[in-house]
């Protein structure tokens, strides 16, 4: 089991605080496996933000996520090299 620490949009971050996103899509550069854990960091700014030049800083507020599935691309319409987890 590893524990993976992932930056996360506030708008994104809020639905998951309010219990309505129960999962994660990302790239699996980290080879993601049933039984991880996700340490969720809410980030000030958005990654459109950041990639425009806002600095990288963090809200304080931060969740965790046991990974109990992961759906693998390619399928339905999920491409090579990502994943959905829940």
């Amino acid at each position: 089991m590893a524990t993976h620490e992932l930056k996360t949009d506030p708008e994104v971050f809020e639905e998951s605080e309010k219990g309505r996103k129960r999962f994660e899509i990302r790239f699996n550069d980290r080879d993601y496996q049933v039984g991880d854990m996700l340490h969720i960091r809410e980030t000030k700014y958005s990654g459109a933000q950041m990639t425009n030049g806002a600095p990288l800083e963090y809200t304080g507020r931060e969740d965790w996520m046991k990974v109990r599935y992961i759906l693998r691309g390619p399928a339905y319409g999920l491409e090579a090299g990502w994943v959905i987890m829940s």
